[in-house]
């Protein structure tokens, strides 16, 4: 009894040890592929708004220097023609800088030196052509602009308090003029500008240097992401993320319908693992129940012998099997006659 408890309980720890550790390597495996499905996921988000970004934002600003270009006078001395410089819009010579549909500002910055002539100059205009690629005109603006006015006591204090930066060249004594040509310029798709010229029309004036800016005015969903990155990019990868989750959760339970489909007999192979595991252990069981019966009935009967039972004057007896050979099990019959005369001699 001791040693069939022992090996009993022996049986039922390997089962729940077997079991237990399929279990377990399922949760395992299940985890790391949900993990490795979600990061796979999350970076296939980032990537898909990385690029939509990429693509539907243009470029904020463009910075381009202006450099003059004159025609100087026989004499040497001066320019017998306005200044003038082309600039190209084209990057990397081909594509366009500007948007199609895009708004732009397009504002032109003056760096004017504090001298006499310029003072004396008074107003002078400035005109900003944009050309196509046959070298029609598309828009032209024209603007007037001069040096700020500032009186000579205050041009004194103003050269006594700088004056130590002045002597060290970390300021000059300038101003910084900025002209705005268009507030609201929208290229054409079908005849895209692809280049401008700006001309200075005055034949004194001087300057230091020249800067074209353009800048892009956002609306709407490009307002938006400009200026709230953060927030922007965060919707953007959470929506997108869900999308392919969605994706995905879909795949996977259409996958485990059509395994369902053509596995009738079995739901799993967990469950087919569970119910072999049943069979096992309600057969061991059975088997062990069959041995104990046999067990208490021998322990009752004759070491040798079972019941007899007396039929037609003869006695059968039951001879009982081997306890510790179960498997062979048989029933042996002796019939042995008794006659009176011995009976009662005996």
């Amino acid at each position: 009894m001791i040693l069939m408890f022992i090996r009993n309980t022996i049986d039922w720890f390997q089962e729940t040890t077997k079991k237990s550790f399929f279990k377990l390597k399922n949760v395992v495996t299940t985890f790391i592929i949900v993990i490795f499905v979600f990061i796979v996921l999350l970076w296939l988000s980032v990537f898909m708004y990385g690029s939509f970004y990429y693509s539907y934002m243009p470029t904020e600003s463009y910075i381009l220097p202006v450099h003059l270009n004159f025609r100087t006078c026989e004499v040497g001395m001066g320019a017998c023609s306005f200044p003038s410089a082309n600039i190209s819009l084209l990057k990397s010579g081909q594509e366009n800088m500007f948007v199609t549909g895009q708004l732009y500002s397009i504002v032109l910055n003056l760096d004017l030196p504090e001298s006499n002539v310029n003072k004396e100059l008074g107003m002078f205009i400035v005109k900003l052509q944009l050309y196509n690629k046959k070298g029609e005109s598309l828009s032209m603006a024209t603007r007037s602009t001069m040096l700020h006015y500032r009186s000579e006591l205050l041009r004194v204090l103003d050269t006594f308090v700088f004056s130590p930066l002045l002597l060290s060249g970390f300021v000059e004594q300038k101003q910084m003029l900025m002209i705005e040509f268009f507030s609201n310029y929208v290229d054409d798709a079908y005849n895209p500008a692809v280049g401008i010229i700006v001309e200075v029309q005055n034949l004194h004036v001087q300057l230091y240097t020249m800067v074209l800016k353009m800048y892009a005015k956002f609306t709407g969903l490009r307002y938006f992401l400009y200026h709230w990155p953060m927030m922007s990019a965060l919707f953007g990868i959470s929506c997108n993320l869900v999308m392919l989750l969605f994706i995905a959760l879909l795949s996977w339970y259409q996958c485990l319908s059509t395994k369902k489909s053509n596995s009738s007999e079995y739901n799993s192979y967990d469950d087919d693992f569970e119910s072999l595991e049943e069979r096992r252990k309600r057969i061991r069981k059975m088997m062990d129940k069959e041995k104990e019966d046999k067990r208490l009935s021998t322990s009752k009967s004759s070491p040798e012998f079972g019941e007899t039972e007396t039929i037609g004057g003869e006695t059968t007896e039951e001879l009982l099997p081997d306890s510790d050979n179960t498997s062979d099990s048989f029933l042996r019959h002796r019939h042995i006659k008794h006659h009176s005369d011995q009976d009662q001699d005996s």
